[in-house]
């Protein structure tokens, strides 16, 4: 007689708490549940750390531990029906390691593409877990490639920052034998009840009423020229193509931004839109921008998916300055940032927009800057540096993501390839340092001369007379 199989309800990690998913998590959720895999993929965040030294596995792996142990969204998994995020309170991610230093050079950049195309394409399971998965590649014996790779869904640019960081900490402590020195970390469940708190408050109101205004006229449709035909159903099939911006270029750029008032990131983020009427020929423009909830919220150790997508919309006129729309788009950003607890999805429920199953709602295009990530990054004994692991799905039709420092701007241009060809983002990276280097050349240039194409080049392609016989339309025809 076979022994009967009792099910144990409390077999597993131990739940520390269940909580109620936050708004943009459950934007990200239903995205992932409708979009299937693709759209699942098009939401990881990967990053690799090019560490050089002599490297402590075992400090390395003890950092890992306690990195997880301290973080609520680094151990959590959600609901079945997208509602709930349970933490639990131990998450085995048990570090993947291989040894590739003895291959030659040809078959040991095969092996760490390989490794990285399959961690930042990764499907995870958000009701399973673990949503964090970490592998260290030894290229050599003083030279070690540390992936970090996490579903957006618990982590954001923010959240990357704070893990590299506490990662250093840890490292070094346990190399020197001291303790830690690390801030008190924030829980994302303390979070998520603030959020609470704010939707059923006066403010959040204020602040769905200031964004309802942005829209209450009209919703535009923003529509970049294609190199294919729009599939019917929409695809997050994509690439990524990254290029590097001169510092020179960056430092007369911030020259520009300093005598109108606004920062780098604001001044980066106008030219991008002039690029954008350069490129559509529409002057009423939308353009996604992710804002991190830790600043606004003073949670600044916290980690996990706390980004709001703000939808900037923008008119422009071919007579105005460009200083004086910088001046312009300083105020209203400012304004945006001021509100920005209204989630993407409550807006999009309050909004007349006709669904259209081929298109991203109100913002296909985003943009976002993620510079200095590292700069408190500090490995006792090891130098590094910080890569962007390059993904082949994206949620969006164009993404462009300024990273990096000053010294070394990145700008990484993630498009949608069933879209877009190759050529035609060079393209576009060509023509946006155009307006980069018209902008400095003359900060009060007007944005109709910075976007000015050349007209004899439109003269020829117009010029379609053609002489033919003067015959019979049935015998020209034959």
């Amino acid at each position: 007689m076979q022994d009967k199989i009792v099910f144990d309800p409390f077999a597993g990690p131990a739940v520390e708490r269940v909580i109620p998913m936050v708004q943009a998590q459950a934007e990200v959720w239903i995205a992932c549940k409708l979009g299937g895999e693709d759209a699942n993929r098009a939401y990881n965040e990967s990053v690799s750390l090019i560490l050089k030294g002599d490297l402590n596995k075992t400090a390395l792996e003890d950092a890992i531990q306690k990195l997880i142990r301290r973080h609520e969204a680094l151990r959590a998994t959600f609901s079945t029906d997208g509602r709930f995020m349970t933490i639990f309170e131990e998450v085995p991610v048990e570090p993947f390691y291989q040894d590739i230093s003895q291959l030659n050079t040809t078959d040991k950049n095969k092996e760490v593409k390989d490794y990285l195309s399959g961690d930042a394409n990764y499907i995870f399971d958000l009701v399973k877990g673990p949503l964090l998965k970490i592998g260290l590649l030894k290229l050599s014996e003083l030279e070690h490639q540390l992936v970090l790779t996490a579903h957006h869904i618990i982590c954001d640019g923010w959240s990357t920052g704070i893990m590299l960081e506490e990662l250093g900490s840890f490292y070094s402590a346990y190399i020197l034998g001291a303790t830690p020195d690390v801030p008190k970390p924030e829980t994302f469940s303390s979070y998520a009840e603030e959020e609470q708190e704010f939707i059923n408050s006066t403010e959040y109101e204020k602040t769905q009423q200031y964004w309802l205004k942005q829209y209450e006229a009209s919703v535009p449709t923003v529509t970049l020229p294609t190199d294919f035909p729009r599939p019917q159903l929409r695809t997050f099939k994509s690439n990524r193509l990254d290029f590097a911006i001169d510092s020179d270029l960056v430092a007369d750029l911030k020259k520009v931004g300093i005598q109108s008032g606004a920062s780098l990131v604001v001044t980066i983020m106008a030219a991008f839109e002039v690029f954008l009427y350069r490129q559509t020929g529409q002057d009423d423009l939308v353009l996604g921008l992710p804002t991190a909830g830790q600043s606004l919220s003073g949670k600044t150790q916290l980690i996990g998916h706390c980004v709001n997508l703000l939808p900037l919309r923008t008119k422009l006129t071919a007579d105005i300055p460009f200083n004086q729309y910088l001046k312009n788009r300083k105020i209203a950003i400012f304004d945006a940032y001021e509100n920005q607890q209204f989630s993407f999805g409550q807006l999009l429920q309050k909004l007349a927009i006709a669904r259209d199953p081929s298109r991203v709602p109100l913002v296909p295009i985003m943009f976002n800057i993620d510079m200095g990530m590292a700069n408190a990054v500090a490995f006792n004994g090891l130098s590094y540096k910080l890569k962007s692991n390059p993904r082949a799905f994206e949620a969006f039709e164009l993404f462009l993501n300024a990273t990096g420092t000053e010294d070394e701007l990145i700008l990484e241009w993630a498009y949608n390839s069933s879209l877009f060809k190759p050529a035609t983002v060079e393209q576009m990276m060509a023509s946006f340092k155009e307006v980069l280097h018209g902008i400095v050349a003359d900060p009060g240039i007007e944005i109709g001369n910075v976007v000015k194409v050349d007209n004899s080049a439109y003269s020829d392609l117009n010029d379609t007379l053609v002489s033919y016989p003067q015959l019979p339309l049935h015998e020209l025809l034959a």
